[in-house]
């Protein structure tokens, strides 16, 4: 087996895992970040502190050449892409020897798209999925050549998740690493187009809560989805917006004819809430304008049961 080196471009602490292992192995040849990801960059600064390893930052005006650079000086033997924004160009992706992987935090071809880990928690999946795939000149699109899941439970948020998804990119790496080793093509398969669906970067429709037509599950798994990124599914109440960061299910003896968004209790476990489908949710933190807030905190600015949350 050969020694095989690794360039990672990457954007999010997603990548960390996959980081920290290469690196452990001796297999970092280089590390590429959006230069916009300022906060992502000094971490990875830290966790490379007193290393040899370059951290390089490019822009969407000078990545390509700048590529070009680091490709040259570094001569990986393979190239990893972990929510990288920019799109490789051909004579990039086909430097590597050994190819050009992108690790995609979903599913493939079902969860094409910039954030299948927001949509696979609001789509209430069993389970979320990682894949690595060949660069191409497409997103999403290449042949795939590892793959796996994780379980996904109702109390996961999309924080959980990233976490739980970058140590499996770690293990599937550690295998494709062994792969580039041998003095074989590494092989892939192509993806199935009649099961591809692609979602685009959310909107505010997206991200907010519809009282009328969401029941419980849903906007439970759609407050877990914005948890923390978006500091939770908005909503508003008594006009002001209002985001909702961690909610259950539970029942509630009034529920029977409740208009949904209605609060029908306050107590020190939460706001007790009427939704869609005659189910209600117990909200237990709130985020506003003062911060984050246990949500029976509520009854401090006035707010009495029987006021109603409203979509935006």
């Amino acid at each position: 087996m050969s020694e095989i080196k690794a360039i990672l471009l990457c954007g999010s602490r997603i990548a960390i895992p996959v980081m920290r292992d290469l690196f452990f192995h001796g297999q970092l040849a280089a590390v590429v970040i959006p230069e916009h990801c300022t906060d992502f960059t000094e971490q990875v600064k830290l966790l490379l502190n007193n290393s040899a390893t370059d951290i390089i930052t490019v822009g969407k005006n000078d990545y390509v050449p700048r590529l070009q650079e680091v490709m040259k000086k570094h001569k990986p033997t393979i190239g990893l892409m972990f929510t990288f924004t920019y799109k490789l160009p051909e004579d990039i992706y086909n430097i590597p020897p050994k190819g050009f992987y992108n690790l995609h935090p979903g599913p493939l071809p079902s969860y094409r798209g910039p954030d299948p880990i927001f949509q696979q928690i609001k789509n209430r999946e069993a389970y979320g999925g990682l894949t690595i795939h060949k660069a191409d000149d497409s997103f999403d699109t290449g042949p795939v050549v590892l793959s796996d899941k994780v379980r996904l439970s109702i109390n996961d948020t999309y924080g959980t998740l990233t976490s739980k998804l970058g140590e499996l990119a770690c293990r599937l790496v550690g295998t494709l690493m062994k792969m580039g080793g041998f003095d074989i093509n590494i092989p892939s398969r192509p993806q199935d187009e009649t099961k591809a669906a692609y979602y685009k970067r959310q909107k505010a429709a997206d991200i907010s809560i519809n009282w009328e037509t969401m029941d419980a599950p849903a906007i439970v798994g759609l407050i877990n989805a914005c948890n923390p990124w978006n500091k939770g599914a908005v909503t508003k109440l008594n006009n002001n917006i209002v985001r909702l960061l961690e909610a259950s299910t539970v029942t509630h003896p009034a529920i029977t004819g409740s208009v949904p968004g209605t609060i029908l209790s306050i107590d020190e476990t939460g706001l007790t809430v009427a939704t869609a489908g005659n189910q209600t949710i117990c909200v237990s933190i709130v985020y506003n304008e003062e911060g984050f807030l246990m949500a029976s905190r509520l009854k401090d600015f006035g707010i009495p049961a029987g006021s109603m949350f409203d979509n935006i």
